[in-house]
């Protein structure tokens, strides 16, 4: 029997898949210089953001709203701040585009 549960995981891991496929393309297209530890980094970044999203709703979802709101609101800000550093990490090694 498939669950909502079962239903949202397939659903995050096709959009995932979709998302990489999509990385690919732009880091290709904005000529950045992508190593195996800024794609790790970006990795990271996604998988913390998918684990805070997760972490959130599911009190959320248990009826600790109050909890699940402040705490989306500082990991927001948090997610934020390390989305700019990364940015700014990628762009450094930007190759000058013809």
């Amino acid at each position: 029997m498939i669950t909502t549960l079962e239903l949202f995981v397939f659903l995050i891991g096709g959009f995932t898949g979709l998302i990489v496929a999509g990385a690919i393309a732009w880091t290709k297209d904005l000529g950045l210089k992508m190593t195996w530890w800024k794609w790790l980094l970006a990795a990271l970044w996604y998988i913390l953001l998918n684990f805070f999203v997760f972490l959130d709703f599911t009190l959320i979802g248990e009826g600790e709203s109050g909890a699940g709101l402040k705490l989306l609101f500082v990991q927001a800000i948090f997610m934020i701040v390390l989305l700019v550093g990364l940015v700014r990490l990628l762009g450094a090694g930007r190759q000058k585009q013809p």
